[in-house]
């Protein structure tokens, strides 16, 4: 008998494991399959501009932007000026009544804005206040090419720009997702990730682009809002403080890596008259500060609230709004300390950004200590799973 069921265990036994394997391989596919992803990023590249210089090598199109419907070609041309007028936009000498165009080059790359060069193709859109909008339309994988080289230095460890590669992949079509009714997804600035065209593409960041190329950050099937910044100071931020986001991956965690950074620690002198100022002009009425309090922190140590006492009145802000106001590159995060100097203000603070998601720099030390891009992302993103996305993801 017994050699009779040995077959038959070995016959289960060979089953199931394929079952589980079908199970673990399949269930990242189906998530990667109901991952809505857009055809192209479409990422604002200039706005509130009321003069535009284009160049273009090598033969273009110009169409109407919702029709498509064809309205001029022709060859290079360079430094053409294009400005709003009352009846629509003035495209060198030619005048358009329309509201928005979409410039097709055929070569690949030939869309010079001002000094920078675009993959893609670009839509000039008049705007409701009478200025000028440019949005460049290009592929998801070019996009993070331009975009990488601004948030890390193509000069660190290849883990760590293969993790930003996905956090900034994750964040590109998440913001799709969120922005779908708008004419764009994305910024090109710190509001949403700094993107530089095709002079900010780099060897290394350009391989790291490569190699995670399609792969995703998801939770519970969604993709996960993956938000990141330069260091976090010794803890990282839970991003329902902030936004009306309260994904679990990103309630925070402790980051012992980061405490090499050059923004760990940071001091900050203010004027009184400066933040009187600055308070006044958005709308926060204050004079003659005589104390400033904080109220409380959360458990990451950030400052929830600040209680400024002046001659007549006292105000309570949050730490958010008064970094907002001060400015966000002046006041490095919301995790400081406050002590008046006769007329001045002095600022002891640690790490340098919003606080939520990926810990850059914490990123940086652990890559150098030789975790591999999985255990960076497991850290800062507990929970959320790396997915690649499926075979109906072209690029």
């Amino acid at each position: 008998m017994r050699g009779v069921r040995e077959p038959i265990f070995h016959y289960s036994l060979s089953l199931l494991l394929c079952l589980l394997a079908f199970f673990f391989v399949s269930i990242p596919c189906l998530m990667a399959e109901i991952i809505n992803v857009p055809e192209k990023i479409r990422v604002v590249v200039a706005d509130s501009a009321s003069e535009l210089n284009l160049s273009i090598k090598g033969p273009y199109e110009i169409r109407i932007f919702e029709t498509e419907e064809l309205l001029d070609e022709g060859r290079t041309f360079y430094n053409i000026k294009i400005r709003p007028c009352a009846y629509g936009i003035d495209f060198g000498k030619k005048k358009f009544k329309i509201y928005a165009i979409h410039i097709i080059s055929q070569r690949q790359p030939a869309i010079y804005l001002g000094k920078r060069l675009y993959r893609g193709s670009l839509q000039i859109i008049k705007t409701e206040d009478g200025l000028l909008r440019a949005i460049n339309i290009i592929n998801l994988e070019d996009y993070l090419k331009g975009v990488l080289f601004h948030e890390v230095s193509h000069r660190w460890p290849m883990e760590v720009i293969k993790a930003q590669a996905i956090a900034s992949r994750t964040f590109a079509l998440y913001q799709a997702e969120q922005n779908n009714d708008k004419h764009y997804y994305l910024k090109s600035d710190v509001s949403s990730q700094v993107y530089g065209g095709v002079y900010a593409e780099k060897y290394r960041t350009n391989k790291a682009v490569e190699e995670t190329r399609g792969e995703v950050l998801v939770y519970n099937g969604r993709l996960l809002p993956a938000f990141f910044h330069a260091t976090c100071g010794g803890h990282t931020e839970y991003a329902k403080r902030l936004w009306d986001v309260q994904a679990k991956p990103l309630k925070g965690v402790r980051c012992i890596y980061c405490k090499n950074s050059p923004h760990f620690a940071w001091e900050l002198d203010l004027s009184l008259a400066e933040i009187e100022k600055k308070l006044n002009n958005a709308g926060h009425k204050i004079s003659g500060i005589t104390a400033i309090e904080i109220e409380g922190r959360d458990p990451s140590g950030r400052i929830t609230q600040l209680i400024l006492k002046g001659r007549t009145r006292r105000i309570k802000i949050s730490a958010k709004d008064f970094r907002h106001i001060l400015g966000s590159r002046v006041i490095k995060s919301t995790n400081f300390t406050v002590r008046i100097m006769d007329k001045d203000v002095r600022l002891e603070g640690k790490g340098w950004g919003h606080g939520v998601g990926l810990c850059q720099w914490g990123a940086f030390s652990m890559a150098k200590k030789g975790k591999n891009v999985k255990q960076i992302l497991n850290l800062y993103y507990p929970g959320a799973e790396i997915v690649k996305l499926s075979d109906s993801y072209k690029d």
